[in-house]
């Protein structure tokens, strides 16, 4: 019988072969409402996703606590929060990125594309950035890592920090194949987000409102359909105009300023 590591490790295998299946069809779909310029793009950040996904290296970062503390501290000073979202309550657009923190490619997409967003859009008011939970490389299985994963952040919210909280585990993330989501591991992320009432993020931790927000996410994916398979990064996009195609996997800087351009 298959040992629980191996059984993660051939999850996520598949996981990755279903994300390039899902990229191309997705990029099929995407040809019939582009024209001209947006069809250039799409082809080009279709290359970029089978490049990327061709391998399981992670960008370059630190993981130096006090480093990587900076680096959390800078790219997020000044812009408001509220709960999970980030950025200007008044933004026009929102951009909701469904994400489960112990998914590599969703770290791969914090510490490139998301922080490009975050740079630009999101702190010049033009784009608030949504985050919500959708269960990938976490399992159940194993201590049920996904909810609390999930809570611990939303509890950080409840002190406008649920991004400080995401993107530190980012840069502390384990192998997913292993069973690193503890209490332990948990707190010590928590414990490195200045200002954050750790008595107060620890009783939150229980509150039955986010466990079932927790819920409510996984609900919301799959009302857009992005649950058949369940896949992260997914992201959706809300504007005057409408809203864009999801994209599912992970997408260029360029694509999302498309989709983003598209709403305005």
């Amino acid at each position: 019988m298959a040992s629980r590591a191996e059984q993660k490790a051939a999850l996520r295998a598949a996981r990755e072969a279903r994300q390039k299946e899902l990229t191309a069809a997705q990029t099929r779909r995407r040809r019939m409402y582009s024209l001209g310029a947006l069809l250039a793009g799409v082809i080009v950040a279709l290359v970029v996703v089978i490049v990327a996904g061709g391998g399981s290296k992670t960008p370059t970062h630190t993981t130096n606590p006090k480093t990587a503390k900076a680096a959390v501290t800078a790219l997020l000073k000044g812009i408001p929060q509220n709960g999970n979202t980030l950025g200007k309550a008044t933004a026009p657009v929102t951009v909701t990125e469904y994400g489960d923190l112990v998914c590599p490619i969703c770290q791969q997409f914090a510490f490139t594309t998301e922080q490009q967003l975050i740079n630009n859009e999101v702190r010049a008011g033009k784009v608030k950035l949504v985050y919500r939970g959708l269960e990938t490389a976490s399992s159940d299985a194993n201590g049920g890592e996904y909810a609390a994963s999930q809570i611990a952040a939303r509890a950080a919210g409840q002190q406008h920090r649920a991004w400080q909280y995401i993107m530190l585990w980012y840069y502390e993330q384990g192998d997913e194949t292993t069973p690193y989501v503890t209490n332990a591991f948990m707190q010590n992320i928590a414990a490195q987000i200045p200002g954050l009432d750790l008595t107060k993020w620890q009783t939150d931790r229980n509150s039955s409102v986010l466990a079932n927000a927790v819920t409510a996410d996984a609900q919301a994916a799959a009302a857009v359909g992005l649950d058949n398979p369940p896949q992260t990064p997914s992201i959706t996009f809300d504007g005057p105009k409408g809203q864009a195609p999801p994209i599912v996997g992970l997408p260029s800087y360029a694509q999302l300023q498309s989709e983003i351009q598209a709403i305005s």
